[in-house]
């Protein structure tokens, strides 16, 4: 692969109060510093715009003797037991690059415009420069098709979330949409909060109207856990996790329930038609 493109981004230090990131640095800088190129966290944490419905989300830049090592896994599991503090709803981990894929930077796995919006958690310096080489072409539909079509499949089988947990993993990649079709159709990436206006005037108001009972879900989300779930839903063992949160999360309660709708499903099936068309 040529590589045609070169980035130079300063990503500048967490300046945020959030414990969570300040026991993950913590943990960082006492026992697994030497894996590390750098830590960065990313989205609302990283723009201090932490909400209830808020997840956690840090790209970890891993040395790469280190990226099949067993201190990697074990602080994993170490930094997933802080972030399910945090989220217990949490539906991803870290997303992770190579010290050595900055010289070929996955751009369509996590754009640089989501870069240019994070904050640095490790080293403990002020800031960090990264230069950045990537490819002059670069697949932005690869990821969008993947969820389109897991989309599809659940309206063929009918497929509805269960639980709360089940649910914000659906709203989250609803409102991802708009970001990775923005990518798609301008063949570029854009940070998530600004695509929403970028994009909604390719859709129809009954195409879009997922996108508002969505954003809507997120503004108004309410963790209402059991003493029970809380527990169990601050498991981080895989195998448990995948039982837990199929069987343990909160049920969704009866308001949501009257939101997501028939006509709601309808007009996903709509939007996703309409993406599936433009990125053809």
């Amino acid at each position: 692969m040529t590589l045609k493109h070169q980035y130079n981004i300063t990503i500048n230090k967490y300046d945020g109060t959030l414990d969570l990131v300040r026991d993950i640095a913590l943990l960082i800088d006492r026992k697994y510093a030497k894996i590390f190129h750098s830590v960065v966290v990313h989205g609302s944490v990283a723009t201090n715009e932490v909400i209830p419905y808020s997840d956690f989300d840090g790209l970890l830049i891993v040395r790469d003797e280190f990226v099949n090592s067993k201190q990697l896994q074990k602080f994993k599991i170490e930094s997933m037991k802080l972030i399910l503090k945090f989220d217990p709803l949490q539906h991803h981990g870290w997303f992770q690059i190579k010290e050595s894929d900055l010289k070929s930077y996955p751009e369509n796995y996590l754009p640089v415009s989501t870069l240019e919006h994070s904050k640095l958690i490790y080293p403990s310096k002020e800031n960090l420069e990264y230069n950045l080489k990537f490819s002059e072409e670069i697949d932005y539909k690869s990821s969008l098709r993947a969820m389109l079509n897991q989309f599809e499949k659940r309206h063929q089988n009918n497929w509805k979330p269960s639980n709360t947990y089940e649910l914000k993993s659906i709203l989250s990649q609803i409102m991802l949409m708009p970001c990775l079709y923005y990518s798609a159709i301008n063949n570029k990436g854009i940070f998530k909060r600004e695509s929403f206006d970028a994009v909604k005037h390719h859709f129809t108001d009954q195409e879009w109207e997922p996108i508002v009972i969505a954003s809507q879900l997120r503004k108004d989300w309410n963790n209402n856990f059991s003493k029970l779930q809380l527990v169990l839903l601050k498991i981080p063992h895989p195998l448990l996790r995948k039982i837990i949160k199929k069987f343990g999360a909160p049920k969704i309660n009866l308001a949501t329930q009257n939101m997501l709708n028939r006509e709601f499903y309808s007009n996903l099936n709509m939007l996703i038609k309409k993406i599936n068309t433009d990125i053809q």
